[in-house]
C-alpha cells in the first residue's frame, strides 16, 4: 500500500466546515491554516511535521474524526500500523463529515490490518533463531526477583530514554545534529502513553547571583540617569530656553517703540526723546 498517495483525496477544508465548533473568526481562520497546511505536509513527504501539527489538533478536537484519519495516514508512512489502526478505528467511531471520507477511512483501516500482518509476517521467529548464549542470557533474566522487575519497569515507566546520536569515526571532529536528524530522533522517541512529545520544549536556565547583581546594577544606573535627565529639563534646559524667548520679546518690543519714534520725529518732543536715547546708548 502506497500510504503516500492516499492523502490526496482528502480535500482542505475552510472556516465554514468548522461552523459546528462555534470559533471566533480569526481562530476559525488559523485552525483552517493548520489543518491545510498539515495536509499539505502529509502528501509531500514530511508526515513527520505533520504529526507534531495533528498530534495538537487532536488533543483540543479530539472528537473531529477528520484529523485522526490524518493522523494515520501519516504514522502508517512512517510503518507503524499498530497506531495507524488506533487512530482509523477513532475516526470512524468519532465520525466523518462526508461517505466519501468514511469509505476511506474504512479503506485504511482494512489495508493497514493487511500492511501489518505482512510485517509480523516478514519477522523471522526468534525462537528458531536464539543461540545459547542468547538462551542463557533469557534464563538469567527469567531468574531476577520480582520484586528487581517491578522496580525496574515502575522506574522505565516515568522514566523517558534519552536521545542517543551515533558517534562520529574520530571524536576529536564534532558536528552539531540537524534540524532533520533531531526531528527524526523526536519522531522516534514516544512518552509511556505511546504519544509523541511536543516539540515546544521550554528551557530556564537559573541565574546566578552575580547576574541578578548585575542587572540590578545595570536597572539602578538607568533610573538614576533618568532622573537627572528629568531635574535638568525641569530646572536648567526649560528656564534658560524659557529666559531666551523673553529676552528677544524684549528685543522686539524696544524695536517697535524706536520704529514708532523715527516714524514722528518730526515732533519736537519725539526728536528731543529720540536725541537723548541715541546719546545715551549710541546708534
Amino acid at each position: 500500500m502506497d500510504w503516500k498517495t492516499v492523502g490526496q483525496s482528502i480535500p482542505e477544508i475552510t472556516t465554514r466546515d468548522l461552523a459546528a465548533f462555534r470559533l471566533a473568526p480569526e481562530e476559525a481562520e488559523q485552525l483552517a491554516r493548520q489543518y491545510n497546511r498539515a495536509l499539505f505536509n502529509t502528501n509531500n513527504d514530511g508526515a513527520d511535521v505533520a504529526i507534531i501539527s495533528l498530534k495538537k489538533i487532536i488533543t483540543v478536537y479530539p472528537d473531529w474524526g477528520e484529523p485522526s484519519l490524518m493522523f494515520g495516514i501519516c504514522v502508517a508512512q512512517c510503518e507503524e500500523y499498530h497506531r495507524a489502526l488506533s487512530c482509523f478505528e477513532h475516526a470512524l467511531t468519532s465520525g466523518l463529515h462526508s461517505q466519501e471520507m468514511t469509505e476511506l477511512a474504512q479503506f485504511c483501516l482494512s489495508e493497514a490490518k493487511k500492511d501489518m500482518e505482512e510485517a509480523q509476517a516478514a519477522v523471522p521467529d526468534e525462537k528458531t533463531e536464539e543461540s545459547p548464549l542468547k538462551a542463557l542470557s533469557s534464563a538469567i533474566t527469567r531468574q531476577e526477583s520480582p520484586m528487581v522487575a517491578e522496580s525496574e519497569n515502575r522506574e522505565r515507566i516515568h522514566m523517558q530514554a534519552p536521545i542517543l546520536l551515533k558517534a562520529p569515526r574520530k571524536p576529536t571532529k564534532r558536528r552539531l545534529a540537524t534540524e532533520k536528524e533531531i526531528r527524526d530522533a523526536l519522531m522516534q522517541t514516544t512518552s509511556s502513553n505511546g504519544e509523541i512529545p511536543d516539540d515546544e520544549i521550554e528551557v530556564d536556565f537559573p541565574k546566578t547571583p552575580a547576574e541578578k547583581m548585575r542587572m540590578t546594577l545595570i536597572g539602578v544606573v538607568v533610573f538614576l540617569i533618568l532622573v537627572g535627565l528629568f531635574f535638568a529639563c525641569k530646572y536648567l534646559i526649560i528656564p534658560a530656553i524659557s529666559k531666551s524667548s523673553e529676552k528677544a520679546k524684549a528685543v522686539d518690543k524696544v524695536e517697535y517703540l524706536e520704529s514708532k519714534l523715527e516714524e514722528n520725529a518730526g515732533d519736537p518732543e519725539v526728536a528731543a526723546i529720540l536725541s537723548e536715547y541715541h546719546e545715551k546708548y549710541g546708534q
